[in-house]
């Protein structure tokens, strides 16, 4: 469960921001850390419960979000989860390209993850996969797609994707697009109705972590903040790669 958005700045800086949603009861996540995958480096947060991601960036720009899939395409024959979709990211950070990372992803065996939607974006383009667990298709787009935005939610997607669209249309896309309303948005809560916001909090889940990633030329950084980001705390000091 989470909400990804990218969005384009002056510069070429492409900025991804992920607001993760998890159980209460699941363990909190390691902070950032440079990793090596084959000849790439790459900076990610790390689930102590699976030893895997859900969001990452590598030295060749290459960014990666992976969200679960609740929604109508999804079978509901599909079979269960053999392994955790925190491997899938990882298993792409040693590729230089979007092109190398869509052929990568490509290979993924379906039923062997439970359902999900992978977001893969560098300086040339973007692409997204989707696995209904049975099998996996893929769609590439282009820059000029920027901004976008994904989410899902462990009650079915389709109840939170029109609310939390329409507020990114307002805030983003037909607004100020900036680091600044990219942050509000992620930070959002309607008191009323918090288990359908962006910042979303429930009886037993919640967004339990904030990661914002910025690519640049040949740099990237990546800020990872433990707990809600609508609540009060230090700005955390970006990793850079």
């Amino acid at each position: 469960m989470c909400t990804v958005s990218i969005i384009a700045l002056p510069g070429g800086v492409l900025r991804l921001a992920c607001n993760r949603d998890e159980l209460w009861t699941r363990p909190e996540a390691m902070p950032p850390r440079l990793m090596q995958f084959g000849a790439r480096q790459a900076v990610l947060p790390i689930d102590p419960q699976s030893n895997g991601t859900w969001v990452a960036v590598n030295d060749a720009g290459l960014m990666c979000a992976v969200l679960n899939a609740r929604r109508g395409w999804v079978s509901n024959r599909a079979p269960l989860s053999l392994r955790s979709r925190g491997e899938i990211i990882p298993s792409l950070l040693h590729c230089s390209t979007i092109t190398e990372a869509i052929e990568a992803a490509g290979g993924l065996e379906a039923t062997r993850y439970g359902p999900f939607r992978l977001l893969m974006i560098d300086r040339r383009g973007g692409a997204e996969l989707l696995s209904d667990g049975r099998r996996v298709a893929w769609r590439s787009w282009s820059l000029e797609r920027l901004p976008l935005m994904l989410t899902s939610s462990g009650m079915g997607d389709e109840l939170v994707e029109s609310p939390r669209r329409e507020l990114f249309d307002h805030m983003v896309t037909f607004g100020e697009c900036s680091r600044e309303s990219q942050d509000a948005f992620h930070r959002h809560a309607w008191p009323d109705r918090q288990y359908l916001s962006v910042c979303m909090r429930r009886n037993d889940a919640g967004t339990r972590s904030y990661t914002v990633i910025e690519t640049w030329g040949d740099a990237a950084s990546i800020r990872y903040r433990a707990g809600a980001p609508d609540g009060a705390a230090v700005q955390p000091e970006p990793v850079n790669i």
